[in-house]
Order: structure tokens, then C-alpha cells, then sequence
């Protein structure tokens, strides 16, 4: 009997024990939770902050360069509102001499506008003249980017030619590509045949094609004023000075 008690309260004791080993336990991952909890929540407040601080920049130099923009925007416009709704183009007599290219690699026409009345303003120009773009008001519409890109002629002049031109054999039905002369340089002509394409005038010279490339689709615009856009896109190309 006298065993029997004793026995029963060993295991009593024990699970006193084992009770309070638990508590302790648990009291000890509680504290190691909470403190990864708290570890996590200030590093989550450092990266917002961090997230905060960038937008803040990023809205500040996005802040700084919108005026400058629109001031460049503004000149461009301010040079053409004589020319709103620009005349067609009257196949002003081209003076070679009074031709100003761009000052590096004398590529670019700087004053087309005085040739083309629908040019609006100096092109922009990348610094190794390989691109240029032209402000070009079609109509009444907004002023759009007529872009000229360059690329190395790595053919002949008649090996690129060929490229260009449709397959003698297997025309494509979706455009119609002409060979034409740009001054001396051949080019190729193409005008697209859907009403999602547009116009655009590939001149070839012995070490670069240049590419004259227009923003308007023929769902966009009318009959004359595709017609009108292929007359000054080719007369812009007359004006290049070509390497």
C-alpha cells in the first residue's frame, strides 16, 4: 500500500516535471518566434523603406527631365506653326549649295524644312549619324517622326538590289516594290498593298543602305495623302548627302 503510494506520487512528480520542461519550452519558442517576427517585420520596414526611398528619386529625376521634353517639343512646334496645316509640296527647285548637313559626318539635311513643307523643324540625329528622324505633319494630323536608319551595305549595289526587289519568280501580293533613282543611287520603292501597311524607300550606295521609314498606315489616311507621302519621302531622300 505504503509502495503504492510512493510509486504513484514518483510519477506524479514527474509529470509535474515533464509538465513545467514543456512551459518552458514553449515559453522559450514563443520568445524565438517573436523575435524572428520581429526580425522579419524590421527588415520588411527597412526594404520599405529602401522601395520608398527609390520611387521617391525616381519621381524626382522623372520630375526633372518631363520639362525639358516638353520644352524641346515646344520648339519643334513653335518652328512649324506657320506650317499647321502644311501645302502639298510644290517641287521646290533643290539648291545643292544651300543645303546644311549636320556638322560631323554631313549625312543628314539640317533645313529640309525649307524644301519639304510638311518637315517641321531639325531632324534628330544620333552622334554617328547612323539614325536620323524628321518631324513630319501629313495633312492636318499631328506631327509624326519620319525615321532614316542606316546600315552597312556588306553586297554590291546589284546583289543588294536584288535582295530588295520582289522574287522574279514568287512576286509577294502583299506589296509592290519599284526601283527608282534617287539622284545617282538607286533605290527601291515599296508600298504595301494592305491597308495596315504604309510606305518605305530603301537607297543603296556602295557602303551603306539607308532606310526611309514612315509612321502612317493606309487605314489611317487618305488616297492623297498616301500619294503625298510617297512624293516626300522621296524628295527627302533627294536632299541626303550619301557615303
Amino acid at each position: 500500500m505504503m509502495k503504492s503510494k510512493l510509486e504513484g506520487n514518483s510519477r506524479l512528480e514527474q509529470s509535474l516535471k515533464r509538465l513545467e520542461h514543456d512551459l518552458e519550452w514553449e515559453q522559450q519558442r514563443a520568445g524565438l518566434v517573436r523575435n524572428r517576427i520581429g526580425n522579419n517585420i524590421r527588415s520588411i520596414k527597412k526594404r520599405r523603406v529602401a522601395s520608398t526611398l527609390l520611387i521617391a528619386i525616381a519621381t524626382l529625376l522623372l520630375m526633372t527631365s518631363i520639362p525639358v521634353i516638353v520644352i524641346e517639343k515646344q520648339e519643334v512646334w513653335g518652328k512649324g506653326e506657320s506650317s499647321h496645316q502644311a501645302a502639298p509640296n510644290t517641287e521646290k527647285n533643290v539648291d545643292a549649295e544651300g543645303i546644311e548637313f549636320d556638322p560631323i559626318f554631313q549625312v543628314f539635311p539640317m533645313n529640309a524644312e525649307e524644301y519639304i513643307d510638311a518637315i517641321i523643324g531639325e531632324p534628330l540625329i544620333t552622334e554617328e549619324s547612323i539614325y536620323g528622324a524628321y518631324f513630319y505633319q501629313l495633312g492636318n494630323r499631328s506631327p509624326e517622326l519620319l525615321h532614316i536608319q542606316t546600315q552597312e551595305n556588306e553586297y554590291s549595289i546589284e546583289q543588294r538590289m536584288e535582295m530588295l526587289l520582289p522574287h522574279k519568280k514568287f512576286p509577294s501580293a502583299s506589296y509592290e516594290s519599284t526601283e527608282i533613282l534617287v539622284g545617282d543611287h538607286r533605290a527601291v520603292l515599296t508600298v504595301s498593298n494592305q491597308e495596315y501597311g504604309g510606305v518605305k524607300l530603301d537607297v543603296v550606295s556602295d557602303k551603306f543602305v539607308y532606310s526611309f521609314i514612315t509612321p502612317f498606315q493606309f487605314k489611317d489616311i487618305t488616297d492623297k495623302e498616301a500619294e503625298q507621302l510617297k512624293k516626300d519621302i522621296v524628295e527627302l531622300a533627294k536632299l541626303l548627302q550619301y557615303k
